[in-house]
């Protein structure tokens, strides 16, 4: 059984990777016509102190930001088939001064081996550089799409907002 090596009284790091891959699909295939069309797709793996977050659950970005406004139980990972009641689970999100606290209803990394406590303390300024980043990703993302001239239905402007509002917040 693996052990979390975090030491006591260490904030949590939580981190993100984004890969992103875009293909050309025909859509539209009949006898006599047919089309090339660009597919991007992309998914996001999360980790927690370098242990990767199940694939199973996928991360609900909107309900992640919304969390970082205020504090209470959060739909913040649901299933792959996008049903959060067929797979996903709560994260409680505690808001302290210099802390956000995650209490996940289950263990959330893929290595079932990896013993948690199902706490996470991560500092404010953590969570920002996360959300930062996070941001630049979707950023990165939000221009691909464009470029293959498909819509993007992330709200990257919203969450920069959210972010800019909490650093506020930190700051008197």
């Amino acid at each position: 059984m693996k052990l979390n090596t975090k030491k006591e009284n260490e904030n949590d790091t939580l981190s993100v990777e984004m890969d992103i891959e875009t293909r050309k699909v025909y859509k539209n295939v009949t006898r006599h016509k047919g089309r090339m069309v660009p597919v991007v797709e992309w998914i996001i793996s999360l980790y927690i102190n370098g242990d990767k977050l199940d694939e199973d659950e996928v991360f609900v970005e909107e309900e992640f930001f919304k969390s970082l406004l205020s504090p209470r139980k959060y739909p913040m990972f649901t299933c792959t088939c996008g049903v959060f009641g067929c797979g996903g689970y709560y994260v409680e999100v505690i808001h302290e001064s210099d802390e956000l606290i995650w209490l996940t209803e289950q263990s959330p990394f893929m290595d079932r081996s990896i013993k948690s406590s199902n706490r996470f303390v991560f500092s404010w300024n953590q969570i920002i550089s996360f959300s930062e980043e996070l941001i630049h990703k979707f950023e990165n993302l939000k221009s691909i799409m464009e470029m293959n001239g498909l819509d993007f239905y992330i709200d990257v402007e919203r969450y920069s907002r959210i972010i800019r509002e909490i650093k506020e917040r930190r700051n008197n």
